[in-house]
């Protein structure tokens, strides 16, 4: 087992630099060809505990291109672009900035407000419908009313925090 270790250490050391020069070449990116350089090995030394590979570096090889080739289908399915640290930083940020967040958050409250200010009964059928998804007839055997008795309830709601909001 010393000596297998030993072997593959020096093979390492002795095919590294090839097989990232091959799979650069395939996928045109240094970071991708050198994780891919690492799978090919990763590779190897589970096919060694299964059998003993005579030419391990034509075993590297293969291996080597088929996971680059594997790597741009998938990239090409994916639709992804691969970027440097120069072109990543440009990238704007997605997320709201702090004054979206706090105007968000005050409309939000705002709502809230006017969904607590509606009578019991017509807010727990609207917050039934709105926010857990129910539809008419399920609030309505949920509560014991009639699908009419719903229907009413939500548009007396929509109707009131429209009036709420147009103040």
């Amino acid at each position: 087992m010393q000596t297998q270790a030993l072997d593959i250490s020096a093979l390492y050391l002795s095919q590294r630099l090839r097989l990232q020069r091959i799979i650069r070449r395939l996928v045109g990116n240094g970071e991708a060809a050198e994780d891919l350089m690492h799978q090919s090995f990763e590779k190897l030394l589970a096919a060694l505990d299964a059998k003993d590979i005579e030419n391990r570096p034509a075993y590297l090889t293969s291996t080597a291109r088929n996971l680059a080739l594997n790597h741009l289908r998938d990239i090409g399915r994916r639709g992804e672009v691969e970027l440097g640290d120069e072109q990543f930083h440009a990238v704007p940020d997605s997320r709201p900035s702090p004054e979206l967040v706090v105007l968000h958050r005050s409309e939000l409250r705002r709502v809230m407000e006017a969904i607590a200010a509606l009578p019991p009964r017509r807010r727990e059928v609207f917050v039934l419908h709105k926010f857990e998804g129910l539809n008419y007839d399920e609030i309505a055997d949920r509560k014991g009313i009639s699908r009419n008795t719903v229907i009413s309830h939500i548009v007396l709601a929509l109707a009131d925090l429209d009036r709420h909001f147009v103040r």
